[in-house]
């Protein structure tokens, strides 16, 4: 009986990773190499997603008016404390998004970005409803947050919607 060469061996070695290598990562996924309808089908993955931005909607009316804040819906409250709808304009249905995000000590980080704006009434009350969002940010800030508080905020987006909801 004859047994292969050592060359024949080291060939017969050569090919078989050459082969099997390129393989090697689909093949310890379970995916086949000979193809397979179900690969590349992956259900989708509705599991809730966590928030990008920390979302509150601000409307006239009483907020919080002393004191340190120590929850995120005390921030919200603050601002709409601070906020002062454009008199005598009454209802307009006008709505505006703020982005904007919070340093350490309650001290703006950058300035306030409108990301959304509905429209209502003439361009003397859209100026002016825009112009009151951006004074409360101005009368409130540094906000009297706490040293908890404000390490959990530094830098995270905050959304501030502002929605002119008086009766006329």
């Amino acid at each position: 009986m004859r047994f292969p060469s050592r060359s024949l061996l080291r060939l017969a070695a050569l090919l078989t990773v050459m082969v099997v290598a390129p393989l090697a990562p689909g093949l310890a996924q379970g995916v086949s190499p000979f193809g397979d309808e179900e690969e590349g089908k992956t259900p989708y993955d509705l599991s809730p997603k966590l928030p990008e931005s920390i979302n509150g909607v601000i409307r006239p009316g009483e907020g919080l008016k002393d004191g340190r804040i120590d929850t995120l819906n005390d921030v919200f409250r603050v601002i709409q404390s601070c906020w002062r709808p454009p008199r005598n304009s009454g209802f307009s249905g006008q709505e505006i998004t703020v982005l904007l995000s919070f340093k350490r000590n309650g001290e703006l980080l950058g300035k306030p970005r409108i990301t959304f704006y509905k429209s209502g009434g003439d361009a003397d009350q859209r100026d002016a409803f825009q112009r009151s969002v951006l004074e409360a940010f101005a009368r409130c800030t540094p906000l009297p947050v706490t040293e908890k508080l404000g390490s959990a905020i530094a830098g995270r987006p905050f959304t501030f919607r502002f929605a002119d909801t008086r009766p006329m």
